[in-house]
């Protein structure tokens, strides 16, 4: 997975694509400059052939001892490292500077410049006739080459510096692109269920940012729009359950209450009280999870003291354990004190822990422990059991409303799928984090971190409690 940022790899990708074309610039810079060179090269032989025959057909016709003389003007061109001449069709007669030029007896071409390779090294070899007399002329290519060269590498010296410019200017574009970007994500983090209102600043400029924020900005309005509806509908039926499963709980009290039903009717209206009792239980989740949604939560903060209520709770989970053989064990820092609703978080254990007794097997432990972290910080509770365990591909859906292990679909359990969601909730609406730290085969833990508002002394004896 490619963890670069955009900045980066804008930055990368732009100091590659101007590598590249500054490389292929160079490379068709130093060509051109090599081939205007041979142009020049050229020029000039024809330039010393025509001022050669010039001055050999001074007399009329030429003799040996005239192309000698006019061998004599060549001499003073730098360029030349060798020439030749001779008649028309025949091996040059007259070689300078022998031996060097003796190579030049075996050529035979016809009129023109080409480029001929001698052992070592290249050289321009232009051969030129004027009448009887052909003049061969070679011109050493040495001085083109190495001002190619000599070029090439002041361009690769160079070429680190233009890199790090352009790369440096390519992170200054990049950060002015991306900032509009940056401010979309700054914002949109902002954006939750409490805070669906916010949206994206729209920038003046009427470009493909700007067009990108008012879609997401009109994709959040109607968001917010099916969310509200959602939440608004969620809290209006469950309100409006609660009355009248109220009134039905109570006439179907009153009908066990008073003694008149026989044994299949008595156990039918008890079967149908625990019905209405989690429908009651359903709907009270309901409306709390909506009212977090809608960030109206009855939260009502006050200092509390969390070692009395996990203590408290280890105490419950004794009594609902009896009745399935289970050992449970309490282990509680006294002293530590949080600032929240006591409702809410009573709530809070009492969901852990009826779920650490409804997963369990028969005969297996319930275990609670409560201290605070190594920075006394945040006080960290765990709950574990010894139920069958939580498989790794369900695990990351635990949170989720209405959801249930494929073992507790036929409702044997009683669960609703909704009581870890609202345990995460609550934990959130009091600045902390639920988390799964085991799902193992024969082993769940929860741990929950709440900060911790103050810490009480108290005697060392008084440190842990054990249940067991």
């Amino acid at each position: 997975m490619n963890t670069w940022t955009l900045r980066t790899r804008l930055t990368l990708w732009s100091s590659m694509v101007s590598a590249l074309a500054l490389i292929a610039f160079a490379i068709a810079a130093a060509i051109g400059l090599y081939y205007r060179q041979i142009k020049n090269l050229d020029k000039q032989l024809t330039a010393d052939a025509r001022v050669f025959f010039a001055e050999l057909h001074e007399h009329g016709a030429p003799t040996r001892q005239d192309a000698k003389d006019a061998m004599l003007l060549l001499k003073s061109s730098a360029r030349l490292q060798a020439y030749a001449v001779g008649p028309a069709g025949s091996p040059p007669t007259d070689l300078c500077p022998s031996p060097q030029a003796d190579w030049l007896a075996t050529v035979t071409r016809e009129p023109g410049i080409v480029t001929v390779s001698r052992p070592g090294e290249k050289v321009r070899l232009g051969v030129f006739r004027s009448g009887p007399s052909t003049l061969m002329l070679v011109a050493t290519l040495h001085s083109i080459e190495e001002t190619v060269w000599l070029s090439l590498r002041a361009f690769l010296l160079a070429l680190p510096v233009v890199l790090l410019l352009v790369g440096a200017g390519s992170a200054w574009l990049a950060n002015r692109a991306l900032a509009p970007l940056a401010d979309m994500t700054r914002t949109a983090e902002g954006i939750t269920a409490a805070r669906l209102g916010a949206r994206l600043p729209q920038p003046a400029a009427d470009d493909e940012i700007g067009r990108h924020i008012r879609v997401l900005n009109a994709m959040f309005d109607r968001l917010q729009r099916g969310f509200e509806q959602a939440t608004r509908f969620t809290a209006d039926a469950s309100h409006e359950l609660r009355t009248p499963l109220t009134i039905l709980r109570g006439e179907i009290e009153e009908i066990l209450r008073s003694g008149r039903l026989s044994d299949a009717l008595e156990r039918r209206h008890v079967s149908l009280l625990e019905q209405v009792v989690q429908l009651q239980k359903i709907t009270g989740n309901l409306l709390l999870l909506s009212r977090f949604d809608a960030g109206k939560a009855p939260l009502s903060r006050e200092r509390i003291d969390l070692s009395a209520l996990v203590t408290g709770a280890a105490e419950d989970v004794e009594l609902l354990a009896a009745k399935s053989g289970l050992t449970v064990d309490a282990e509680v820092v006294p002293g530590l004190l949080v600032d929240g609703d006591e409702v809410l978080l009573r709530r809070l254990l009492t969901n852990l822990a009826d779920n650490a007794v409804r997963h369990n097997r028969a005969g297996g432990s319930v275990r609670l422990t409560l201290r605070a972290t190594d920075d006394a910080a945040r006080a960290e509770f765990r709950i574990a059991n010894t139920g069958a365990g939580i498989p790794p591909a369900q695990q990351g859906e635990l949170f989720r409303r209405f959801f249930r292990l494929a073992t507790d679909r036929a409702r044997v359990s009683g669960g609703t799928g909704l009581g870890l969601s609202l345990c995460r909730e609550i934990v959130h609406a009091h600045g902390g984090q639920v988390t799964l730290t085991r799902g193992e085969p024969d082993a769940t833990e929860f741990t929950v971190t709440l900060p911790i508002a103050a810490v009480v002394a108290t005697e060392p004896q008084g440190i842990t409690h054990d249940l067991a």
